[in-house]
Order: structure tokens, then C-alpha cells, then sequence
């Protein structure tokens, strides 16, 4: 089992709340991968879980790292 936590800072719960909601996993039966997001004041973090190849659980991480780096940049925008 390989795991990995992924903590971004926010300045308030709303832009965390969307950034869980911008990169909801469209792959939700991929067989042995949990992703479990949650914001809090503070950050948007989200707790990876893959049971398999370490090259998926990567570039699974690589896909989600890209989508959070898309949206983090698209909510910056509108709040600026």
C-alpha cells in the first residue's frame, strides 16, 4: 500500500471547499485508489491511497498535482 497527503494552504475555508470540489477524482471504481479530500480554515488537504503499480500511484499524484495547481491559480484569479 502506498500512501501520500497532500497539504495546500488557503486563506479561508471557501477557497478550500472549492479547490476539493474543483479536482473531485473522475475515476471513482479505480480499483485499489482512495482519495479522501477535506478543507479546513487553513488548507485543502487530500489523503491518497493506492494499492498497486508505483508508476500509477505517481502519475495518478501527477494528475492531481496539475488539476490542484490549475484551480488554486483559476480561484486566485477571481478572488484577486
Amino acid at each position: 500500500m502506498i500512501t501520500a497527503t497532500i497539504k495546500i494552504a488557503v486563506p479561508n475555508k471557501t477557497v478550500g471547499s472549492s479547490l476539493v470540489r474543483a479536482v473531485g477524482p473522475d475515476n471513482l471504481n479505480m480499483q485499489g485508489l482512495t482519495v479522501k479530500a477535506k478543507a479546513t480554515t487553513r488548507a485543502a488537504t487530500f489523503d491518497v491511497v493506492f494499492n498497486g503499480k508505483i508508476e500509477t500511484f505517481i502519475s495518478t499524484l501527477d494528475d492531481l498535482l496539475r488539476c490542484l495547481q490549475a484551480a488554486k491559480a483559476t480561484i486566485d484569479k477571481i478572488i484577486e
